[in-house]
């Protein structure tokens, strides 16, 4: 008889920060291109940044973008530790 393994479909990775980012954004009424005037950075751009890993995100893009929707920072770090 065969010897035969089993194995389950992985997990998909939860991007947390993203998610909490997202929250923030709808909660404050912004739009991608509202924060995008605000950061001197184009709509496409915010959305890459929202949907990266959070470990591809440097600590000045974070804080100033917190800063802009309204986010606190220290949520925002507990989110990409996850």
């Amino acid at each position: 008889m065969p010897k035969v393994t089993w194995r389950s479909k992985p997990k998909p990775k939860v991007n947390y920060l993203a998610a909490v980012l997202r929250e923030y954004k709808r909660a404050a009424g912004l739009t991608s291109e509202k924060i995008a005037d605000l950061l001197n950075v184009s709509p496409e751009h915010v959305r890459y940044m929202i949907g990266k890993p959070a470990d591809k995100w440097n600590i000045g893009q974070l804080k100033e973008y917190c800063d802009v929707i309204g986010c606190p920072y220290a949520e925002a770090l507990e989110a990409a530790a996850k």
